[in-house]
């Protein structure tokens, strides 16, 4: 399956940050994408910084036991389950200053519980010192009289740190100091190292990347299978690899294959890790089309249910795969000659015959009515099974 170039790669940048002693103790990612509009897809973007800096990269990226600076926009942020690990070595910042809110405090509390160090600027903390304050571990500062001393006083005995960012010289690098910062970077520090994003095709192994999303959600995820769609993606393959055999997850040291670095990281951590990099690598087109096709292979397994003859996984996959060469941007039949789907599968597809073909077709008919009904569809069984499609889908996709 030949692959397609990918025109907008990512770069990032590791900014080193030191403590007062002058040693390396964190590194700040900074990231953008090549081309990227202030209208692109921001989880997208921020998927592919991540993925780099944290999955793709291993110790590399984290950079053995130093902590990691990221700061997050607050889309991501509402997605808790895709934030990165191990907490431990996270520090979070705010990438778009929110609105100081009940949601903004659930979010930073919720994080803090879950072992975040929350980074967020003298700005903000100085406008709503008594709500930020105790939910803040580092404070940004800008210039040295940010922060007022009556403030600073406070601060040691709630362990908040203080960072500052491009000293210039050592006469600034002193004048911080003297406010009692624990932080610093710049480049009178250290230069920042720059990686690019590895060369890959905009898709990769799509097909084996949706069979593997669905299987991390079914309810008994077989490791033994995830292997199995795992070893078709190569990018996915290092990545687990490299994940599990960082210091963080393997204290023995000895390398470990992939069926025991599936187990190290387990379920969750695997779906946080693979959907993070299936998302740094969608395309918003091919995103749409993938909504698209799940509400008709949800669709299909849901019309499906009333008749004992049919497998409800078979007509899943016969919706999601009568969309897959548009996913995909190949060739139906020359895609489905690759696939080892199940013959059945492959007629329905193909010349909607069979009973899965039947139900493929009822599923094509329907999603016509409702593209073209002006009035609000009837409430009929046919229709409930599209409903509860489409929040299935939905589901998922959050998900991504």
């Amino acid at each position: 399956m030949p692959e397609q170039a990918d025109f907008n790669p990512c770069t990032i940048a590791l900014h080193p940050i030191h403590d007062g002693e002058h040693a390396h103790v964190a590194d700040r990612l900074v990231y953008r994408q090549s081309g990227m509009a202030e209208s692109d897809d921001t989880m997208a973007a921020t998927a592919r910084a991540l993925s780099s800096a944290v999955y793709e990269l291993g110790d590399a990226g984290l950079l053995a036991e130093r902590t990691l600076f990221v700061d997050l926009p607050m889309i991501w942020l509402d997605r808790p389950e895709l934030l990165p690990t191990p907490a431990p070595r996270m520090a979070i910042g705010i990438a778009d200053l929110p609105e100081v809110d009940d949601r903004l405090l659930e979010r930073l509390d919720d994080m803090r519980e879950r072992g975040y160090r929350i980074v967020l600027p003298a700005s903000l903390v100085m406008q709503h010192l008594e709500e930020i304050l105790p939910r803040t571990d580092i404070i940004l500062v800008k210039t040295p009289q940010e922060i007022d001393a009556k403030t600073r006083e406070r601060l040691p005995a709630r362990n908040i740190k203080l960072l500052v960012e491009n000293i210039q010289d050592r006469e600034e690098l002193e004048r911080y100091r003297e406010i009692g910062c624990a932080y610093f970077n710049g480049h009178y520090l250290a230069r920042p190292s720059f990686i690019a994003s590895p060369p890959r095709g905009r898709h990769g192994n799509r097909a084996a990347q949706i069979r593997l999303i669905r299987a991390l959600y079914e309810d008994d995820s077989d490791m033994h299978r995830l292997q199995e769609l795992v070893v078709q993606i190569p990018h996915l393959h290092v990545a687990v690899l490299r994940r599990a055999n960082s210091n963080y997850y393997n204290r023995g040291g000895k390398e470990i294959d992939l069926h025991r670095a599936m187990q190290v990281l387990g379920l969750i951590e695997l779906r946080r890790l693979i959907l993070t990099l299936t998302l740094a690598s969608l395309q918003p087109s091919s995103r749409i089309i993938l909504r698209m096709a799940l509400i008709r292979a949800f669709m299909c397994r849901n019309l499906s249910a009333p008749f004992p003859t049919l497998d409800a996984e078979d007509a899943f996959t016969t919706g999601l795969f009568s969309m897959m060469d548009a996913l995909l941007e190949e060739d139906r039949d020359t895609l489905l000659a690759q696939l080892p789907l199940n013959p059945h599968i492959i007629n329905a597809v193909k010349d909607r015959a069979g009973p899965l073909g039947a139900v493929l077709t009822l599923c094509e008919n329907h999603e016509r009515q409702v593209e073209e009904a002006i009035n609000d569809m009837p409430a009929d069984q046919l229709h409930s099974c599209y409903m509860a499609a489409l929040a299935s889908a939905r589901a998922l996709m959050n998900d991504l």
